[in-house]
């Protein structure tokens, strides 16, 4: 089996998260013994310096065309009529060069958009995985609505990374979508029993925007441990709240017990999970939450909210659910993993998520459903 899939970009050692989940499904269908094409059109700003041009390289047994088209600011519209037309021009090439592919698997909707359109033109089966949190918003722009109606529309199978986001689909767009999480990397995210039993350690990871209510978290932080010198609070992730949560940790003199550690590569948060003793992350809203399925599969115990995604995965045996931005069910939350966190089977959390993230059960369930979408235009030409 054939598949390209449509990514939004490529995860270099300078831009870590671009495409990271897009690449490792691509990574673990390679393992599973699919040949995987990997493509992207690059389109950010101009300020993150890169070759104009096509890339073709192949990693991990993954073959990679990225169109590189550094741009200044320009309006939307714009950008998305240049990512069609690169992306239509990378299809024929790796057509050319690979050959057909049995099916095109996309990630997220604008680049799923894009993607129908070639589906629509060339007649190829079409998966769509929609990753995107602002669909979980109670109400959408006009434009935003119409783009996914078209691209649903078009697609042979939807895939939602979240049950919640199934269910948004379902309500929204009258679509139905299949449940496939995101992978968690095993072989990076692994229990060690933690041998420190004199100190507790909070961690949380996320951009430092404001919907991850980073505040929100360091402030139920202060509250349930100001006078407790036994526990402390480590952040990785940066974004435009940085200013912000320095002067809230400046303001209570907590800049020993909180640290801000600012992008880290996947290397150094897995070895600072396994000293920890408890994962926190009080977002508005999460389509999926892999950061959450990091920690379990390192053995913590979660603080999560109910905002769409952690639902899918969280429960009484590995962590606790409170709701959006509610800083006194977070503070509870918080005591009582310091009392109680020695009670979770860490092992036993870390097993069973390693079991049901693990890339190849994912690669598993992506393949039975190409062969479910590929099955249909088998069936259409035996019918001519």
């Amino acid at each position: 089996m054939k598949v390209l899939i449509i990514a939004r970009g490529y995860p270099s050692e300078k831009y870590r998260m671009n495409g990271i989940f897009e690449f490792d499904q691509a990574k673990a269908l390679v393992k599973s013994g699919v040949d995987v094409i990997y493509a992207a059109v690059d389109v950010r700003s101009i300020r993150r310096w890169r070759k104009w041009g096509i890339e073709i390289k192949t990693i991990e047994g993954v073959k990679i065309y990225i169109f590189n088209i550094p741009l200044g600011r320009i309006p939307k519209p714009i950008l998305r009529g240049i990512s069609k037309i690169g992306l239509v021009y990378l299809y024929k090439r790796i057509i050319k060069e690979q050959g057909k592919p049995d099916v095109m698997h996309a990630h997220f909707l604008g680049v799923g958009y894009i993607a129908s359109i070639i589906k629509k033109k060339y007649n190829i089966p079409f998966v769509l995985t929609e990753h995107w949190s602002d669909l979980m918003k109670p109400t959408l722009k006009k434009g935003v609505f119409k783009v996914a109606q078209t691209a649903y529309s078009l697609a042979d199978k939807i895939i939602a990374v979240s049950k919640g986001l199934k269910g948004v689909i379902a309500e929204k767009f009258h679509k139905e979508a299949i449940y496939i999480p995101n992978i968690v990397d095993k072989s990076l995210f692994t229990y060690v029993h933690k041998t420190d039993e004199n100190s507790f350690l909070f961690v949380s990871t996320g951009g430092l925007i404001y919907r991850k209510r980073m505040d929100l978290t360091i402030e139920a932080f202060i509250e349930a441990f100001r006078n407790n010198d036994k526990v402390s609070l480590t952040i990785f992730g940066e974004g435009s709240e940085r200013q912000k949560l320095l002067e809230i940790i400046k303001a209570n003199a907590m800049e020993r017990r909180i640290k801000l550690m600012g992008l880290q590569s996947r290397k150094v948060i897995s070895e600072y999970l396994k000293k920890s003793d408890c994962f926190v992350l009080a977002s508005q809203a999460e389509t999926f939450g892999v950061v959450y399925i990091e920690a379990m599969a390192s053995g913590l115990p979660v603080i999560a909210t109910k905002c769409g995604g952690p639902e899918s995965f969280v429960n009484e045996e590995n962590g606790i659910i409170v709701p959006v931005d509610n800083k006194e069910a977070l503070i509870e939350a918080m005591k009582y993993m310091y009392v109680n966190a020695t009670k979770y089977n860490k092992e036993n959390i870390s097993n069973k998520t390693k079991e049901m993230f693990s890339d190849s059960e994912v690669a598993r369930q992506l393949v039975e459903l190409y062969k479910e979408a590929i099955s249909k235009y088998e069936k259409k030409e035996g019918e001519i």
